[in-house]
């Protein structure tokens, strides 16, 4: 059985009781916010938090890097999820850190995944329940996947495609166009704004609705993307990276692509605090 990778909150409202709801809320440090107190405060019925902050490659010093495929089992079995469960994904921003965790999944190998359509902020717009206390889990097994290799990058892939010149792979930044130029300091201190040579930009913030939290229609993003140099026509089975300051908003951009067709995506994990940290490859700024 296949399931749509976009939910809407009516459709949902309406299936409740089958899949697995899971809040994927992370926010920057900056806004010293506390996902897992506000999930506790408020959450969807029968929602479980999952922590992109604990479900990662804990031996890296860089944020949120993926797990190996044995911890993300053993963590996603603690949620109580299996293998073949439906997963609808929600966050309370409406567009944010959701995708993260819809890709990780889908990385993973897991193919009912969706992500809930304008997250947390929407369901309350319709006047749909919420929950408080903590989620009331009981652990399953979580089969062992195996990693989906062809949309995950590296960083050595990386600066082997800018020291190349590939011009066959377009590389799209999800971060804010002042980061992108150079022109604006990066939250994390000491971080060297900018981008990689060749690199285009496309805010995550352009491709969902402000006030909703809601994904902008297949038209509008196309749009979005033409309007910043990418032909999303010309690129239906070409290799696309999606690049951003940690990997998560980059997932903004891998699902409106593939919502769009395109088939060789992939996340730059590191993004660009692992690229500008490491200060292995050129650094553009303009």
């Amino acid at each position: 059985m296949t399931v749509p990778t976009l939910l809407s909150v009516a459709e949902l409202k309406k299936q409740l009781g089958g899949p697995v709801i899971l809040d994927g809320s992370w926010h920057m440090p900056a806004e010293k916010r506390d996902p897992i107190q506000e999930f506790k405060n408020e959450h969807l019925p029968g929602a479980r938090y999952f922590d992109i902050e604990s479900i990662k490659d804990k031996t890296s010093k860089f944020p949120h890097m993926m797990p190996t495929a044995t911890q993300f089992a053993q963590q996603v079995g603690e949620l109580g999820i299996t293998n073949n469960d439906h997963i609808v994904v929600y966050d309370t921003a409406g567009f944010f850190s959701a995708p993260r965790v819809y890709w990780m999944f889908k990385a993973f190998g897991h193919e009912k995944v969706s992500v809930l359509d304008g997250g947390l902020k929407a369901w309350k717009a319709a006047g749909y329940p919420v929950e408080s206390g903590d989620a009331k889990v009981q652990a399953k097994e979580y089969k062992v996947p195996k990693l989906d290799a062809d949309v995950i990058r590296y960083h050595d892939q990386i600066l082997q495609l800018v020291r190349d010149k590939d011009s066959k792979t377009t590389i799209i930044d999800a971060r804010g166009a002042d980061r992108f130029s150079g022109q604006a300091p990066e939250p994390r201190a000491g971080l060297s704004s900018g981008h990689m040579p060749g690199a285009k930009n496309v805010s995550f913030k352009q491709l969902f609705d402000d006030k909703t939290g809601e994904l902008h229609d297949n038209g509008q993003l196309a749009s979005v993307f033409q309007k910043a140099g990418v032909d999303v026509s010309k690129l239906k089975d070409e290799p696309v990276v999606l690049s951003c300051g940690s990997g998560v908003t980059a997932s903004v951009l891998y699902f409106a692509l593939e919502r769009l067709g395109l088939k060789k995506l992939a996340v730059y994990d590191g993004s660009w605090t692992e690229y500008a940290s490491l200060n292995e490859g050129p650094i553009v700024k303009d």
